[in-house]
């Protein structure tokens, strides 16, 4: 459902940085990529060595591709999709520890959001997917429309933490967990890095960013998000960050016309339809699936209430872009200015 803009990484003077590591070695920059998920991960680790940093990047890979297998809603095995199989079926599923994990914090976010996050939308994205790859694409009539709602709701899934499983209670339901999914993956990622010692580092998901200290002689890292496109060029704001995640969602890139209205691939899980209000929200958060979540349906929420609603939550802040005939508006929680360069 949620989908994030490109954001660049920017680390000002980093190559140039050194510092002692454990071994009293010094340490340098390494950077690694790999394609999980959709998306091209990008990682980025000071270490002792390059052996080192590798091992530590390759295991943190493993683990991305270890959650996309569970996780992703186009495998047709996953586990995710097996559980969806399961829906209205009276059978509670024993489900893994990342999905019951991923699953629960989908569910705090739902809750409160009143309902503008949902993982259950998963038959309003196939629809969508569907209509957007259409050569003249045309939106579900009502009925359709309505049948699709109808599978859809994240107070259906009933989770048993004691038990570990998940029941959905409608049938047909189908989850999707890209609104999430990512979030979770880098944070991950990035606890697996530090199991190799490694302090500083950082892991990108397309856009979904995980960062642990900052790099050697820096006090953070310097993230630049997109904000705006003015003329076809992609305009940015700076944030300073250290043992934080961040993601950013929003239509810059991904929308679908018709009939002159444009409507973002970021779905409405009340109204079934992409929303037609072209928002950018950036979240800052200390879980990277919490981030990923907010980010989605702040695009969703509308501003003022997406930012009273980030006020009233500890240790997430946002920030919301719309350029508008008049110009670049924004709306910022609280504590967001103490990111910004």
């Amino acid at each position: 459902m949620a989908a994030v803009l490109l954001l660049l990484l920017i680390i000002s003077g980093a190559l140039f940085f050194q510092r002692k590591g454990f071994s009293g070695q010094e340490e340098d920059r390494y950077t690694f990529q790999s394609f999980h998920m959709g998306s091209l991960f990008t990682i980025v680790v000071y270490a002792d060595d390059r052996s080192l940093a590798q091992d530590a990047s390759n295991a943190a890979f493993d683990r991305i591709e270890e959650l996309n297998l569970i996780m992703s809603d186009y495998i047709e095995r996953s586990e995710l999709n097996q559980l969806s199989l399961a829906s209205r079926s009276g059978k509670e599923v024993k489900v893994s520890d990342p999905l019951f994990e991923v699953l629960k914090e989908s569910i705090y976010v739902s809750e409160v959001t009143d309902g503008f996050f949902d993982v259950t939308v998963g038959p309003l994205t196939k629809s969508w997917r569907e209509l957007r790859a259409m050569p003249e694409p045309v939106l579900p009539d009502e009925d359709v429309l309505g049948e699709l709602l109808d599978r859809v709701g994240f107070r259906a899934m009933k989770l048993d933490k004691n038990q570990q499983t998940v029941e959905l209670l409608k049938p047909g339901m189908q989850l999707d967990l890209g609104g999430i999914a990512k979030g979770y993956a880098v944070g991950e990622a990035l606890q697996i890095i530090k199991q190799f010692g490694i302090r500083s580092a950082l892991v990108d998901g397309g856009g979904d960013i995980s960062v642990g200290e900052p790099p050697p002689g820096r006090d953070y890292w310097e993230v630049a998000l997109a904000r705006e496109q003015v003329d076809g060029e992609t305009r940015f704001v700076t944030i300073n960050l250290y043992n934080k995640n961040v993601s950013t969602s929003g239509d810059m890139y991904q929308f679908v016309e018709i009939d002159g209205q444009r409507y973002s691939h970021i779905l409405n899980p009340q109204t079934g339809l992409g929303a037609t209000e072209q928002y950018q929200a950036t979240v800052i958060a200390g879980k990277g699936a919490h981030a990923d979540a907010f980010a989605s349906a702040l695009t969703l929420t509308g501003p003022d209430r997406g930012i009273e609603l980030v006020n009233d939550l500890e240790g997430v802040e946002a920030v919301i872009f719309k350029n508008t005939d008049g110009g670049l508006q924004q709306w910022k929680s609280d504590g967001f200015k103490r990111f910004m360069k």
